[in-house]
């Protein structure tokens, strides 16, 4: 994992960009919004926040219930 302060031009071969459950804002750090450059995994999920609208996807850390397959 390696922690992004400006959002990328392009995300590397092999990699997503994922940022926290924070409400995403135009400054990364502010408000504890948080984003970094991974591996995909099982416990990222696509965001449809617009938050990296410039890019074609970007990803969040996956909400509990759907990663340890809860029911409401």
């Amino acid at each position: 994992m390696e922690y992004v302060f400006n959002l990328p031009e392009a995300v590397p071969a092999g990699k997503v960009l994922v940022h926290n459950h924070v409400r995403p804002t135009s400054r990364l750090g502010f408000a504890g919004f948080r984003a970094w450059l991974d591996d995909p995994g099982e416990n990222y999920e696509i965001c449809d926040c617009g938050w990296a609208s410039k890019l074609s996807e970007h990803y969040r850390v996956a909400r509990a219930r759907q990663r340890f397959g809860l029911s409401r």
